[in-house]
């Protein structure tokens, strides 16, 4: 994602020229299948894969707020309990979004969405179980839906590494970016060496994991669709009571 002033950047990254948008391919990473992460869950928008999220309660999914830039809550719907967006698998509703009260397009990246019935839990749509610390330096999966060289849009799954000292810090170009680890709310997503990788607009939101628990959602990447730049994920343990508070008042 190309960043820019802070409310242009949620509007403009889903809206590119169809000749970008055929080239909009997931870089780097594997394909993976949902009973790994029964929690998966993907957004769409106008029947459009738009961004991913993870499911943390009977009518609620984690997502990164910039996952979710259009108006029109009961317009967005999430698919549950598939390897592919739009194969098989359980469409929801969304109700509401809920996003954090002080996100306006950059910091405090994170939303919720309440859907409109229950989810029906099974061996393949589980909740994920939510990290309540946050580990630098820590081996995670970021898993998401998105398009493939072969046409489709499987479950993928990349390794990265979580990073917020100083390295990371002088690794990110936008000051904007740089703020979000210094306020402990984000983190850099880092490719392992000599691994080419990257993520595009559709990825936010993708849950980043690791020994079974929900560390982080990705929010951006700096430079939309290059490989190996400043990327941030959001700290999901720096937004625990928002998240929980935000559940409970909304049941």
């Amino acid at each position: 994602m190309k960043l820019a002033p802070a409310l242009l950047f949620v509007i403009t990254v889903h809206h590119l020229d169809p000749s970008v948008q055929a080239k909009r391919l997931q870089i780097g990473g594997k394909d993976t299948g949902i009973f790994l992460y029964p929690y998966m869950a993907a957004i769409e928008f106008a029947q459009k894969l738009i961004g991913n999220g993870a499911i943390v309660a009977q009518r609620y999914i984690l997502t990164s707020a910039s996952a979710v830039p259009e108006p029109h809550d009961s317009l967005y719907k999430v698919q549950l309990g598939t390897d592919v967006f739009k194969g098989p698998g359980d469409l929801y509703q969304v109700l509401t979004i809920y996003k954090h009260p002080e996100y306006i397009g950059w910091d405090y990246n994170i939303a919720l969405l309440h859907l409109k019935d229950p989810i029906r839990y099974s061996d393949s749509v589980q909740p994920a179980i939510i990290a309540d610390t946050f580990v630098s330096n820590l081996q995670v999966l970021l898993v998401s839906y998105g398009t493939i060289e072969a046409g489709t849009m499987h479950l993928r799954e990349a390794i990265y590494t979580t990073s917020t000292g100083a390295e990371c810090v002088d690794s990110l170009t936008r000051g904007l970016s740089k703020e979000i680890i210094i306020q402990e709310h984000g983190f850099c997503v880092r490719s392992p060496p000599g691994a080419e990788q990257g993520q595009w607009a559709d990825d936010a939101g993708a849950p980043i994991v690791a020994d079974g628990k929900l560390y982080g959602v990705f929010a951006f990447s700096e430079q939309e669709g290059k490989t190996n730049v400043g990327s941030v994920g959001t700290r999901v343990s720096a937004f625990l009571e928002w998240i929980y508070e935000t559940m409970e008042g909304h049941a």
